[in-house]
């Protein structure tokens, strides 16, 4: 039996119930109360590779989730037993996003560094600019350059 979870063209099972003594503990049970979050996970592919997914937290059963990807709005299936590590985001933060934090607010209301409003203090990075600086972070390595290396004498 499927369902229609909000999108008329993407229907997912019934939603199952994790809260029992076989899944207590387990991610499927962390994962299906989170529901809604945005997450970036991370997959093992064979014996070395790790590949990350990103999006909102849509769907979960005992052998998949669905995310939900907000740029491409696309959905994603994903193998559950291929999850490594699942980083949650907070509320209204995407990847690339650094919120303010209270050490950084003054008494005003404003930041130390900027004396401005606490909102101002994180400069808002759009969804796919937040996606790609996050890619290119995970996939930059660092070359050695010639001059860092001393000729020997």
């Amino acid at each position: 039996m499927s369902e229609t979870n909000g999108n008329n063209n993407f229907q997912t099972p019934a939603e199952e119930n994790f809260n029992t003594m076989t899944f207590q503990g387990s991610i499927q049970q962390v994962l299906s109360e989170n529901i809604g979050s945005y997450v970036i996970i991370d997959f093992f592919m064979g014996t070395s590779v790790l590949e990350t997914r990103q999006g909102f937290l849509y769907s979960v059963a005992s052998q998949y989730v669905v995310l939900y990807d907000e740029i491409s709005k696309h959905y994603v299936v994903c193998d559950i037993f291929s999850i490594k590590f699942v980083t949650f985001l907070l509320p209204n933060y995407r990847p690339g996003q650094v919120p303010a934090t209270d050490s950084q607010t003054t008494e005003n209301g404003g930041t130390a560094a900027e004396g401005g409003d606490a909102t101002t203090a994180s400069s808002y990075v759009s969804p796919s600019q937040a996606a790609y600086t996050y890619a290119t972070r995970r996939r930059t390595v660092t070359p050695r350059s010639d001059a860092s290396v001393r000729p020997r004498q």
